[in-house]
């Protein structure tokens, strides 16, 4: 934020705990944060330059993105990372995916556990130039399964994939990993 003292930084969260805990981090005493719902964005029109949502995409309801396009400029961007519907054959995913089997019946998909990769590049309404859109993995290894649960459970990702009943505890495993898919997308409002 020190390099760039003429921007304007915005801080949105429907969390008051994260915007809480984004404001007591070092440099961004800067930064105006408000409590809000990516659906009832409290920003004018055409407001904002640039719109950044890192691993969120996915929690947002069908409005969201009418919104965001709402408050982009002619000109602006949308960068994103959004998780992507997608198993790996990795051990803690292949594990996870026994277990969604398992319990099929109470089972819902719901738009929570991602998009699929072709869905992302089209994530705004109306017109955009798609500058980027990369399918990333990263993986993960965990000391067993307990702590994979731990970890998804931290990122509220076993609630994005199982919804209200995530498993308790996974077969014995000794050093799980877990491949995150996630698409890359760089959109820029045209018009």
């Amino acid at each position: 934020m020190r390099r760039y003292p003429s921007v304007t930084w915005r801080g949105v969260d429907v969390a008051a705990p994260m915007l809480a805990l984004a404001r007591r981090k070092h440099g961004l005493a800067s930064v105006g944060f408000c409590v809000a719902a990516a659906e009832a964005l409290p920003l004018a029109d055409n407001s904002m330059d640039v719109v950044v949502c890192n691993f969120a995409w996915h929690w947002f309801g069908e409005a969201a993105a009418a919104e965001v396009r709402r408050i982009l400029r002619p000109g602006g961007w949308l960068l994103a990372s959004i998780p992507l519907r997608h198993f790996a054959a990795a051990t803690g995913n292949r594990a996870l995916a026994r277990v969604l089997l398992a319990n099929r019946r109470r089972f819902v998909a719901s738009r929570a556990q991602g998009l699929r990769h072709d869905a992302a590049r089209a994530v705004l309404p109306g017109s955009v130039r798609v500058a980027r859109h990369e399918l990333c993995v990263e993986r993960e290894t965990f000391a067993d399964g307990r702590e994979l649960l731990e970890v998804l459970d931290s990122r509220g990702a076993l609630r994005a994939i199982f919804g209200p009943h995530p498993p308790a505890a996974l077969p014995a495993l000794a050093g799980p990993d877990f491949v995150w898919s996630f698409a890359s997308v760089h959109l820029q409002v045209l018009g």
